[in-house]
């Protein structure tokens, strides 16, 4: 137990670029899983507006929705992660 405390701690005081693989790994996956909802969720939003005839309001918000699906597709991308 006092082994994960000392990792717990060792991690918290590290600064971002000196942060475990896994790590790294896991918040790109949680921010990616963010912006896929928030993609769908506008992108419901948008087909809603169009049909209830408010289409300034739905095309603005169905740009934001593609605007999202690009930026999940491009932290998606493969890159190479920088070593520590």
């Amino acid at each position: 137990m006092a082994d994960w405390r000392q990792r717990i701690s060792d991690i918290s005081k590290t600064k971002g670029d000196s942060a475990p693989e896994s790590a790294k790994r896991a918040g790109m996956g949680c921010l990616v899983g963010l912006i896929v909802i928030a993609a769908i969720l506008t992108l419901v939003m948008a087909v809603g507006l169009f049909t209830s005839g408010h289409w300034v309001i739905g095309g603005v918000t169905l740009l934001f929705s593609l605007a999202s699906s690009a930026t999940v597709l491009a932290l998606a991308w493969p890159h190479r992660p920088k070593p520590l």
